[in-house]
């Protein structure tokens, strides 16, 4: 009986010594699992897909992941997982959305949106959550003044920049009546208040101010109204689709070659220029980017994205690229992927980019950028907005303009 005690001693002995290896193995490995998950980052992506910004997200997201592909899909040396949200443009939509990315998903980083309203209606939360969001379109000027956060960045332009940076030009060049034409909502609104007030500063007189509804459809009754009129140049901001529709209506309408039409960076941009080709020939336009911008990082930008894709990138492509660029360079100086680390390496962060040198002004979270005037010209059977002039480091306000 003894014997068979000491036999079972040792067999229960054994039992336990191999499953004590087991269950080392086991923690061991969570452990490494754990510690793999630590270098993985959650990048929360918030874009309109539906809607007259659909264009738009595409090329966002063309850009961000392209830079993701050219760099072992890695930020700052960390695998990146994406989840991506459609918030139809709505802010309330919006807000449910960036609630699923933050609270559901855990991300650890935001990039978007694309409406100023959408950013706008996250804006407190972003505050309340201490969570980063790289701004790549959203261009509502009181995220830089009233609005501003230490958790946003803008990588792409405000609406002041967008609205005057071409305005000096026009007056003196073009010509000193306007009439302007623009979505009513807070973007078109922004863009058209900096335009006039840069172009009458410049000597020129805006003679009427018109807002159609955004997602207009037909737009006779306020391009017969500019043609009646007969202003120096009309000055619209449209976008996506809704400028794809209005360039075309305005070579429909006969007003191409008449009255010269010019506007902000959008009508010098691939997205309506590849959408409506001839039609844009002769339009004015303040961009910050061109695929035919003269500088190696936009050439090898330009190369890589024909190859991926198949087609010239836009501006929009340009400012997804540069976000994930920035993430990069940011995870990769503060150490870290906590926000406030982040924050403290994101403001005054300088990069090369394909539009040219970018700075995060500190003093706004807005970027220092050139904006090039261009004309659209036909060359080689193409459209190229041909740069004109180069307005170097436009620079956001620190505070909003006396009215």
């Amino acid at each position: 009986m003894l014997k068979k005690c000491k036999v079972w001693g040792i067999c229960l002995l054994a039992f336990m010594v191999i499953l004590s290896g087991c269950s080392g193995s086991a923690i061991s490995s969570k452990k490494t699992a754990s510690k793999g998950e630590e270098e993985t980052i959650k990048i929360g992506m918030i874009l309109s897909a539906t809607g007259t910004f659909a264009p738009l997200t595409e090329g966002i997201r063309n850009g961000f992941n392209l830079y993701l592909e050219q760099h072992d899909n890695k930020l700052g040396g960390k695998k990146v997982e994406i989840k991506f949200e459609d918030d139809e443009a709505n802010p309330q939509v919006a807000l449910r959305k960036y609630r699923q990315l933050v609270s559901s998903e855990k991300v650890n980083l935001l990039v978007g949106p694309i409406s100023s309203a959408v950013a706008y209606a996250i804006r407190d939360e972003v505050e309340k959550d201490k969570i980063i969001l790289i701004d790549a379109n959203a261009a509502g000027n009181d995220l830089s003044w009233s609005k501003k956060s230490d958790y946003i960045y803008r990588l792409s332009f405000s609406n002041w920049q967008n609205g005057s940076s071409a305005a000096d030009y026009l007056a003196k060049n073009i010509g000193k009546s306007a009439i302007t034409i623009a979505p009513d909502y807070p973007a078109g609104k922004e863009v058209i208040s900096a335009f006039k007030a840069a172009f009458e500063a410049a000597g020129g007189k805006v003679v009427k101010e018109i807002y159609p509804k955004l997602g207009t459809n037909d737009f006779a009754t306020y391009i017969t109204e500019a043609a009646q009129t007969k202003p120096d140049l009309v000055y619209t901001f449209m976008t996506g689709s809704d400028g794809i529709r209005f360039v075309e209506q305005y070579n429909d309408f006969g007003l191409k070659g008449k009255i010269p039409l010019a506007g902000p960076m959008e009508l010098g941009d691939q997205l309506i220029i590849e959408a409506t080709r001839d039609n844009t020939e002769g339009i004015y336009s303040g961009i910050i980017y061109s695929p035919w911008l003269e500088n190696d990082q936009n050439k090898k930008f330009v190369e890589a994205y024909k190859k991926k894709y198949s087609k010239l990138p836009n501006t929009f492509a340009v400012s997804g690229y540069d976000s994930a660029q920035v993430i990069d360079k940011a995870i990769k100086k503060a150490g870290s992927v906590k926000s406030a680390d982040l924050s403290k390496v994101l403001k005054g962060i300088s990069f090369d980019s394909p539009r040219g040198p970018i700075t995060i002004d500190p003093k706004t979270n807005n970027p220092i950028q050139n904006f090039y005037v261009a004309k659209n010209t036909k060359k080689d059977n193409q459209i190229v907005p041909e740069v004109i002039e180069t307005v170097e480091k436009v620079t956001m306000p620190e505070t909003a303009p006396a009215n």
